[in-house]
């Protein structure tokens, strides 16, 4: 199962009073030192809060979905063969040493978190403290200082990819982001999703040659009514905005016969069937420049250098790391316990 990149949450809505949990749980030496950078240790204490605090938002969506034992159940592995709790746990401490190496050049950035500043992180994290059962405080293995730490770390972190993200270059142009948007009825010719079971069914040789000889009967209603095609053979009307930047199919884009084809079309003009992999395509291009879907370009444009030139940063400070993982210590972490939040208020790091 693919999953995309974790981001961490702050304790915001995180009071957990009403915390249900389930399990024995694990007993560690919280003093162990589980990392080093430089002179700097951290505490197995501090890595397994974060960790557990992490888990705790996927068990919050994940339980009702996959069932207790989704962290260590192979089936939802990642391509490279890492279960959820791996790639959690790999997150949590990548997490950690970007926290040190954002916070070492905080000055290049004129970047600092005051003394107001850790007075509200240190009320917040009271607070928290005060707020969770000891049960809860206990499982999630949270202390006062640990939560201090996360909750500055966050804010040092937030404050830091504000201020290396201001280096982007917002300057997008009307032609970069201009967009065409066209509406398609797509004909799959090898199976569908049960819309009882949602398991995908593969089409017989029979239904196969049924829909083919409906192509061209879809195709044509289209054209006096698209929507009123679509509903009549049972199919969905779906749009697609696209620009001089689109993809080619191979690298994640649509189908380069659709765009090859809207490319020559005009607004209002309504397509004959094309054919595409094991399915056929009607398009109608609803818009020459699609004026929202350009804004949402440009956003998404800027988003994306942001993005660049932080990772560009990033990967400097990283490349020069001595950051070093206690694998044996950090190996008697894990998500044992499965957490259900029963009642949130909010709590969150101090704003800037």
């Amino acid at each position: 199962m693919k999953r995309k990149k974790i981001t961490a949450v702050l304790l915001a809505g995180a009071c957990l009073a009403s915390l249900a949990l389930c399990g024995c749980g694990n007993e560690i030496d919280e003093n162990a030192v589980v990392a080093t950078m430089g002179d700097r240790e951290v505490s197995l204490g501090y890595a397994n809060f974060a960790a557990h605090y992490n888990q705790l938002n996927y068990d919050s969506v994940f339980v009702s979905y996959y069932g207790e034992g989704y962290w260590t159940n192979e089936q939802y592995a990642d391509e490279d063969g890492k279960t959820m709790e791996d790639s959690v746990k790999e997150y949590v401490m990548d997490d950690i040493e970007m926290g040190y190496l954002l916070e070492d050049h905080m000055a290049d950035y004129g970047v600092e978190v005051t003394d107001e500043d850790r007075a509200a992180i240190k009320a917040a994290a009271d607070q928290f403290m005060s707020d969770n059962s000891r049960e809860a405080v206990r499982k999630l293995g949270a202390a006062s200082e640990y939560v201090e730490d996360f909750l500055y770390y966050e804010t040092v972190k937030s404050r830091m990819t504000e201020a290396i993200e201001a280096g982007a270059d917002t300057e997008v142009s009307d032609e970069e982001c201009a967009r065409r948007t066209f509406s398609y009825i797509q004909i799959d010719l090898d199976g569908h999703t049960d819309e009882t079971t949602g398991e995908y069914v593969t089409y017989t040789e029979e239904e196969r040659d049924a829909i083919l000889q409906n192509v061209d009967a879809v195709a044509e209603m289209a054209k006096s009514d698209f929507e009123a095609a679509a509903d009549a053979y049972s199919y969905s009307v779906s749009s697609y905005s696209y620009g001089r930047d689109e993809a080619d199919e191979s690298e994640g884009g649509f189908d380069n016969a659709v765009i090859a084809a809207a490319d020559t079309m005009s607004e209002g003009e309504i397509s004959d069937a094309i054919e595409g992999a094991d399915c056929y395509y009607i398009i109608r291009l609803d818009s020459e420049n699609d004026e929202e879907a350009a804004q949402s370009a440009r956003e998404s444009i800027i988003q994306d250098r942001k993005s660049a030139i932080y990772d560009e940063v990033t990967e400097g400070y990283k490349k020069d790391s001595d950051f070093k993982l206690n694998e044996e210590e950090w190996a008697k972490v894990t998500f044992d316990d499965m957490f259900a939040i029963a009642q949130e208020e909010d709590l969150s790091a101090p704003q800037e």
